[in-house]
């Protein structure tokens, strides 16, 4: 019989988290867990660690809590816990879990090491936030508020531009995305039930509305919803870095594409809902090829170079390119996802 457990790392170490996810679900489901605490609580550390991966914080504390409860000295589920306090702001509490994790584990290994690591972090974060009214130490990590029900991020490209919405078992029938005319607002809306007494079910849908930094085409887009998130690939109009992804509102909203369909282009580059099916990077690579075939000059040979690296990189390194270039709103490109995978990627002045 298959490992889950092992089965599920092999997926996390593919960057496949929705099958990893699925595994543990799985397993979960499976297990005994009156009679095997042990595995339930490594199922329940390696979920917290795959739903770190995927930004979903106030997930991945509560299965960290979860495996604490039936082992409190757990390394694994401390070291959860305090990653998803740290992300979240609560900075105490990740520094008190930090502190109980590198204490427990063993000195001289990888686990004792990444431990001390994130302990530091979180005390470097404790010094350069802010405090709330009650108290709590204020992270500039990305959280949810109360009408921003799910966490999002955006990445970018010198000519697509990806927005990023955590929105947990969420399926593809329920999700719209609005492209106005003019291409320079995007409204996205999620059709969902909720229980509010425990017995009505009351419609409640998420919408979020942006007008975007610049505008994109109608075409060369598409949308991809998997079990972890909603992701939202648009083309530029006009090729170029943003600032950021949003502007002030203006507009209407005309032009409704379903994410059953998952498109939001003619001629999409990715048409399935599939996250794996959706990494097809050879369609990429051809379709920035095709944008790119121009020979340019100055600034746009530069341009021109860093989309052939990021052509030519692997999955690693093209992760690691979007996310100091995101993080560092734009001062820092690096290709060494073992750098800054497992940290904040700070602005270079």
């Amino acid at each position: 019989m298959t490992d889950p457990l092992a089965a599920a790392r092999a997926a996390f170490d593919d960057d496949d988290y929705d099958e990893s996810l699925q595994i543990l679900d799985d397993a979960l489901k499976a297990v005994d867990a009156r009679s095997e605490i042990a595995l339930v609580v490594k199922l329940l550390g390696q979920r917290s660690r795959t739903f770190i991966a995927c930004g979903l914080y106030d997930e991945a504390l509560e299965d960290a809590r979860r495996a604490l409860s039936l082992d409190d000295e757990d390394v694994e589920a401390l070291l959860r816990l305090g990653i998803a306090c740290k992300k979240l702001g609560r900075h105490a509490e990740a520094i008190e879990a930090l502190e109980r994790a590198t204490a427990r584990a063993h000195s001289g290994t990888a686990m004792r090491a990444e431990c001390a690591e994130w302990l530091k972090r979180a005390r470097l974060a404790r010094e350069n936030a802010g405090t709330d009214d009650g108290g709590r130490m204020l992270d500039a990590s990305p959280s949810t508020t109360a009408t921003e029900r799910y966490r999002r991020t955006w990445y970018q490209s010198e000519t697509h531009v990806t927005l990023e919405v955590f929105a947990k078992g969420v399926s593809p029938d329920a999700v719209t995305v609005d492209l106005n005319d003019a291409g320079d607002a995007l409204k996205l809306t999620i059709d969902a039930l909720s229980d509010e007494d425990g017995c009505a079910r009351t419609y409640d849908p998420y919408v979020l509305e942006i007008d975007l930094f610049a505008c994109v085409c109608a075409d060369g887009g598409a949308v991809n919803v998997s079990p972890t998130k909603i992701e939202i690939r648009m083309r530029k109009r006009s090729p170029g870095q943003w600032r950021d992804i949003e502007r002030r509102p203006s507009g209407g909203l005309s032009q409704s594409i379903t994410a059953h369909h998952v498109s939001i282009a003619h001629n999409p580059t990715v048409l399935s809902s599939d996250k794996r099916t959706a990494k097809d990077w050879d369609a990429l690579e051809r379709a920035l090829d095709e944008e790119l075939k121009d020979e340019p000059d100055g600034d746009a040979a530069l341009n021109d170079l860093f989309q052939k690296i990021y052509a030519n990189a692997d999955d690693d390194a093209r992760r690691a390119m979007n996310k100091s270039f995101t993080e560092s709103n734009g001062t820092v490109l690096s290709t060494d996802w073992t750098d800054v995978g497992a940290r904040d990627v700070v602005p270079d002045p």
